[in-house]
């Protein structure tokens, strides 16, 4: 190879490398050790658990409802469906978990990848603020391959530790381009896990309309998290508005278990 050439080549590449970390910090993301290094002290959450139920009934029903819009590029609603999440272009990964309370309690929760819709319902339009598939999601990205940055989405939705649960149910539905969306999948990280244990993917059958899972999981000291399962299709390549697709978490009832 002429040597001007590769000279060329090897000055290309390496700002193709420097590229990557710079449009990603220009974009407001900002890598994980940054992240747990900046936030460490804003994400210790003090959780009072006194008043979990203890004789197996449902002790916290989250919609979303509630929660402030977040996530997405333009900041003022505008449409349920057209409306971009920002992971449909780049990371999107804040630091300090989410704290809310229940029935006496509180329950934090740790999203990356992610957007809030408090108003919007699925993508058939059927959802109402009481329906089985509600009105009320968090979105998670599903994987896609980030240019800017040269790595893939890494799309969470965690609780913090509760004492039991016996059951979960939990309501689901695709967003965006439907085709990379492969469902969810629920982990859980109980006594004696070192590490998130994968439960199972749950699909909905209509995935417009959505549908309701119910999960025995009878553990206790038990986190639970949820992500994208992949699709058939693999993973995407952020490419506009082909790169939103999302899976739509609307409804999540957990039941604790009885002493």
């Amino acid at each position: 190879m002429n040597s001007k050439i590769f000279l060329r080549f090897i000055i290309a590449l390496a700002g193709m490398f420097a590229f990557f970390p710079a449009c990603e910090k220009e974009s407001n993301y900002r890598f994980r050790d940054e992240v747990a290094e900046a936030d460490s002290e804003d994400s210790e959450v003090s959780l009072n658990l006194d008043n979990y139920p203890v004789d197996g009934t449902l002790a916290f029903h989250e919609n979303f409802q509630n929660w402030d819009r977040d996530g997405y590029i333009n900041q003022q609603f505008n449409n349920c469906e057209t409306d971009l999440m920002i992971t449909s272009v780049i990371m999107y990964q804040p630091g300090v978990p989410v704290v809310y309370e229940y029935n006496g309690f509180s329950v934090s929760y740790t999203l990356m990848d992610y957007a809030v819709n408090p108003v919007c319902g699925n993508k058939a339009g059927s959802s109402t603020a009481d329906s089985e598939v509600s009105l009320g999601y968090v979105a998670l990205q599903s994987e896609i391959f980030y240019e800017c940055g040269g790595h893939n989405s890494d799309a969470q939705f965690i609780l913090s530790e509760l004492p039991s649960i016996s059951k979960v149910a939990f309501s689901v539905s695709y967003g965006g381009d439907t085709e990379y969306v492969g469902g969810i999948s629920l982990w859980k990280k109980a006594d004696g896990d070192d590490s998130f244990v994968r439960v199972g993917d749950y699909q909905p059958i209509d995935c417009l309309e959505g549908e309701i899972f119910i999960v025995e999981l009878n553990a206790e000291n038990v986190q639970l998290k949820f992500t994208p399962a992949i699709s058939e299709l693999g993973t995407g390549v952020n490419d506009g508005e082909q790169s939103d697709r999302s899976v739509r978490l609307h409804d999540l009832y957990v039941w604790s278990m009885p002493e």
